[in-house]
């Protein structure tokens, strides 16, 4: 994983967003799990994608991709592309199951709904 670096908006390819609730669930934890979730946001941003290991598409859902956090912590962020070249952060667990628990899907389809109605994807 490369370095954070400071880029202009105008040098970015996505701007992400996190929303409120991933906000809250990122709060309490460590300093190492957020300064390698910002170097992921930072990939992101440039690159406009993650690879796997950094990234998975989830599957059987066209619009859910998840961040992994895997080197400080086993974290993982949902994200959906929107307009304008905004990505948004929509929800966050502490992955301890190997599959993804429903709950955890039924949260971030739950935000993903609400993104629509609103126009924003």
């Amino acid at each position: 994983m490369t370095k954070p670096q400071k880029l202009t908006e105008a040098e970015k390819k996505k701007h992400f967003e996190l929303m409120d609730p991933v906000k809250v669930f990122l709060r309490d934890l460590s300093g190492d799990i957020k300064q390698e979730l910002n170097s992921l946001i930072w990939m992101l941003e440039t690159d406009g994608f993650l690879e796997y290991p950094y990234g998975e598409k989830i599957s059987g859902d066209d619009a859910l991709f998840a961040i992994r956090v895997i080197q400080t912590g086993n974290i993982r962020v949902f994200y959906v592309y929107g307009l304008h070249d905004i990505v948004y952060g929509i929800h966050g667990y502490v992955k301890k199951t190997e599959k993804i628990p429903k709950k955890e899907l039924k949260q971030a389809r739950t935000v993903l709904n609400l993104l629509i109605e609103g126009g924003l994807i």
